[in-house]
């Protein structure tokens, strides 16, 4: 009997060894998968949730996560599309817990010069704030490889030769956030 007793203990002793073992393999395993996750991989997974994002000039915006490109967010704010720079957040609020594979072809190259080109294209009238903070209101109508350049115009006027008040040239790296009337596609 003494030996049965014996036997068992050694045997719950081996189990629980081995279990403990399995769940140490695991917490290392999911520390292993959670430092190979981007930034892109955890907003991904958040689109069409409400979130709060602060940015570096000190700008607090709440909104629905709209889109995720390789390097910028946009944010549905009141019915506005807001496109915020990696490089300008400084923090975000609301994500969810989920995460998604890394994006690949095109939608691993949206760049912020895709997003400001398809503004530029559209000829919408948006509000960007720099990183000063500065704001400015006008029309994107030229968009390079990282700068671009804002026609300023009084809001609500038409983009005409006659209403420019001035042309700015923007690096990407300025902006701390850009508003457009309607959610950008």
């Amino acid at each position: 009997m003494r030996w049965d007793a014996l036997f068992d203990d050694l045997e719950s002793q081996l189990q629980a060894a081995v279990e403990a073992g399995q769940e140490s393999e695991i917490r290392d395993r999911t520390r292993v998968e959670q430092s190979r996750l981007t930034l892109v991989q955890r907003l991904l997974g958040s689109v069409g949730l409400p979130v709060e994002v602060s940015t570096r000039a000190g700008r607090f915006l709440s909104g629905t996560l709209a889109h995720v490109g390789s390097r910028w967010i946009s944010l549905t704010v009141e019915g506005r599309s807001v496109i915020v720079p990696f490089s300008s957040l400084q923090s975000l609020r609301g994500l969810g817990r989920g995460v998604a594979p890394a994006p690949a072809g095109v939608r691993a190259k949206l760049g912020l010069g895709t997003a400001l080109r398809a503004l530029s294209r559209d000829r919408a009238h948006v509000s960007l704030w720099l990183t000063s903070p500065s704001r400015y209101d006008g029309v994107i109508d030229r968009v390079g490889a990282d700068f671009f350049e804002v026609a300023l115009v009084v809001p609500g006027e038409e983009r005409r030769a006659a209403n420019i008040r001035d042309v700015l040239t923007v690096p990407f790296d300025a902006v701390d956030s850009l508003e457009a009337a309607g959610p950008a596609g």
